[in-house]
C-alpha cells in the first residue's frame, strides 16, 4: 500500500497585468497562490493549489507547513475522506472558515489528483462525470474600468460566444445602473448579464437597485449584502425581481446547507479552493442536486469545469484570467463558449514548474 511520504508547499505571488479595484476600492493587484505537492511511496505526485485575493497567502502557507503537513505524511490517499475529516477536526477551534480552509482545500485537491493519477483516470471520470463540457461566462468587468473599457471587456466575451457577461458595481447607484445598461447594450437583448456587488449594499439599497434594473433582464445579482447576513438574504430573495446568487464566501457544506434550508439564494457559488477541496465540493454538488438549485462555481474555471461536470444542476463556470496562460503547463480548452472536459489524467490542470520559480515568495 502506497502512502504519502513527502509534502511540498510553495508560496507564490502573481502580479495582475492591469490595476484592479474592488467595489470597496481596495487594490487587487497581486494574487497569492499556494501550491501543494504530495508524493507517495511509489513516486507518484499529486498537485493542488489555492489562491488568496488581496493578501494572506503567507498565512495559508504557514498553516499548511506547521499544522496540516504532519497529518498528511503517512496518510493513505485511498482514504482521502478520512484525511479530510482529521484535518478539519484538527483545525476546528481555529478555522472553520478562512485560512485553515484555504489550506485544507489545497491538500485535498492534491490528494484527489494523486488518486486519479494512480487510477490512470481524469479526475472527473474518477468521480463520475455527467457532462462532456461546461458553459463559461466572462468576468473581469471591474468597477475601476471606464465605461469604454467596460464595453470593450464585455465585447471580448461576446466575440468568444461566452454564456454571459458579469460586471462589478459599486456604491454609486446611478453609475451602477449605467454600467448594467452598457453591458446589456453589448450583449444584446438575448444575452445574459450578471451583476456582482461584492457585499457592497445593505437591504434597502439592494431593493432600490433592484427597482432600477427591473427592465434590464439580469440573470442574477451576486452577493449584494454581507455574506453573513443570512436572514437578510432570506428576506430579500423572492421579494425582488432579480435572482440572488451567493456562496463564494461560505467555507464548508454546512454554510451551503444553511443557504438552502433558509431558501436564501437562487444560485449557489462554491469555490473548491475555499470550501475544503474536492471532497467538500462534491458534497455541496450533492446538496444542490437534492434541492434542485443551480450551481455556478466561483472563479478557477480550469479546475471547476472538471468538477462541475459531475453535478446535475451545474449551470456554468466563471472565466477570468487571474493567472496567465503560461502559468499552467496543462489546462483545459475553451471551445465555442464552453470548457471541454479533459481526457488528461488527474485534475486536468498542471502548473508549469517554471511558474514555481518565477513567482516564488522567499526561499
Amino acid at each position: 500500500m502506497a502512502v504519502i511520504d513527502q509534502v511540498e508547499v510553495h508560496h507564490l505571488a502573481v502580479p495582475q497585468p492591469h490595476p484592479i479595484r474592488s467595489s470597496y476600492g481596495s487594490a487587487l493587484d497581486v494574487l497569492g497562490v499556494v501550491v501543494v505537492h504530495v508524493r507517495d511511496t511509489d513516486g507518484r505526485v499529486g498537485e493542488g493549489w489555492t489562491y488568496v485575493i488581496g493578501g494572506g497567502a503567507e498565512s495559508v502557507a504557514s498553516f499548511l507547513r506547521t499544522e496540516l503537513v504532519p497529518l498528511v505524511v503517512g496518510a493513505d490517499p485511498a482514504r482521502v475522506r478520512d484525511l479530510w475529516q482529521r484535518m478539519f477536526m484538527h483545525a476546528l477551534s481555529r478555522g472553520r472558515k478562512g485560512v485553515a480552509m484555504y489550506a485544507l482545500s489545497a491538500v485535498d485537491i492534491a490528494v484527489w489528483d494523486l488518486r486519479a493519477r494512480t487510477a490512470e483516470q481524469p479526475l472527473h471520470a474518477h468521480l463520475g462525470s455527467v457532462a462532456t463540457s461546461v458553459p463559461v461566462y466572462g468576468d473581469g468587468c471591474w468597477v475601476s474600468m471606464t465605461h469604454d473599457e467596460l464595453r470593450a471587456a464585455a465585447q471580448s466575451y461576446v466575440d468568444r460566444d461566452f454564456w454571459g457577461v458579469k460586471l462589478k458595481v459599486g456604491a454609486d447607484l446611478d453609475d451602477a445602473v449605467r454600467r448594467v445598461e452598457v453591458v446589456r447594450d453589448v450583449v444584446g437583448p438575448s444575452g445574459r448579464v450578471m451583476i456582482d456587488a461584492n457585499q457592497r449594499y445593505d437591504l434597502l439599497t439592494t431593493r432600490r437597485f433592484d427597482a432600477a434594473i427591473r427592465d434590464l433582464d439580469v440573470t442574477w445579482l451576486e452577493e449584494p449584502i454581507l455574506a453573513d447576513s443570512l436572514h437578510d438574504y432570506a428576506r430579500l430573495r423572492g421579494t425582488v425581481g432579480v435572482p440572488i446568487a451567493a456562496g463564494e464566501n461560505e467555507y464548508s457544506r454546512y454554510g451551503f446547507r444553511e443557504l438552502l434550508e433558509h431558501e436564501a439564494v437562487d444560485v449557489l457559488q462554491p469555490d473548491v479552493h475555499r470550501v475544503g477541496g474536492v471532497t467538500e465540493l462534491m458534497r455541496i454538488l450533492a446538496l444542490a442536486d437534492t434541492w434542485n438549485v443551480p450551481v455556478a462555481p466561483h472563479t478557477s474555471w480550469e479546475l471547476h469545469s472538471q468538477l462541475a461536470c459531475c453535478g446535475t444542476t451545474a449551470l456554468v463556470v466563471e472565466y477570468y484570467e487571474w493567472l496567465p496562460e503560461d502559468f499552467f503547463a496543462v489546462r483545459p480548452q475553451i471551445v465555442d463558449g464552453s470548457v471541454l472536459v479533459s481526457d488528461v489524467v488527474g485534475t486536468g490542470t498542471s502548473i508549469d514548474p517554471a511558474s514555481l520559480e518565477r513567482y516564488r515568495v522567499g526561499s
